[in-house]
């Protein structure tokens, strides 16, 4: 099993089609999680943009599984998703993502709900498994608070923040873009 975890896409920003590409050849993951702030969707006739970048994920990797975790800048998305015919029953549309590799829980949530204490408690998450949060400028591995903060593919982020998490059966990995 391969999990991609990309926060903070902002489509359609420019070139953010091609840097989509690229990650998702090279990683060729069977679930591709979307961990908020995707697009920006404050209002339904924002729900193009949403139904946008689900097509363009979805003709690079059609036989991956797509889940959209809603982030403070894309409150709609879900409600969008639902009501598009040919993603409603495809796409899963949630707050949060639970994954498991190895015994271990990955909470993927995008992180605007709170800090960190408070999500840990609020969703349940016991000491040793791990919260992905998209919501910070950060791209790092806390491990003794055991987060990982996701950082972001668009460049409004500073290079060192610009990047993706991606968990294995075994463990999990950060890859930085620099460009």
């Amino acid at each position: 099993m391969k999990i991609l975890v990309m926060s903070n896409i902002r489509f359609p920003e420019p070139h953010v089609e091609s840097t989509l590409s690229s990650i998702i050849k090279k990683e060729e993951p069977e679930i591709i999680v979307l961990n908020g702030d995707t697009t920006q969707c404050y209002w339904d006739y924002e729900c193009p943009r949403v139904i946008d970048v689900l097509y363009v994920i979805r003709s690079i990797a059609p036989w991956a599984q797509i889940i959209y975790v809603q982030g403070d800048m894309d409150p709609h998305a879900i409600k969008c998703i639902t009501a598009e015919p040919r993603y409603r029953e495809e796409i899963i549309g949630t707050t949060m993502y639970i994954a498991e590799a190895s015994s271990v829980k990955y909470y993927i949530i995008h992180g605007h709900q709170g800090e960190i204490d408070q999500l840990r408690k609020s969703i349940g998450a016991g000491p040793w498994d791990w919260l992905i949060i998209g919501q910070y400028k950060r791209l790092e591995a806390d491990k003794l608070a055991r987060v990982v903060y996701s950082g972001g593919i668009t460049r409004e982020f500073p290079p060192e923040a610009r990047g993706y998490i991606v968990i294995t059966d075994s463990n999990f990995y950060i890859r930085n873009l620099r460009t």
